[in-house]
């Protein structure tokens, strides 16, 4: 499996960290100026940032099942090869 799964945490918290906070920022400036659509779009930036923390923890559950099924089917494989004296 292509890259650490410890590094992928690291870099979904940090894209999810960077959107909550330029939403944040943006809904507060947008409150403060009484502009409601900036208020609205650090609000659709907050929804993203939940989003991506969602996709992933899915992803990381989604990769850990593919490892698991290429274990059992690397099992298979041997059985199978000692099974034909090879």
């Amino acid at each position: 499996m292509p890259g650490s799964p410890l590094a992928l945490g690291g870099l979904t918290l940090l894209a999810a960290g960077f959107l909550a906070f330029d939403g944040a920022v943006l809904a507060g400036l947008g409150w403060w100026a009484g502009r409601w659509v900036l208020v609205a779009a650090g609000a659709a930036l907050g929804l993203a940032a939940g989003m991506v923390l969602w996709y992933g923890r899915h992803h990381r559950r989604r990769m850990a099942e593919i490892a698991a099924a290429r274990r059992e089917l690397r099992e298979e494989t041997e059985a199978l090869r000692r099974l034909l004296g090879g």
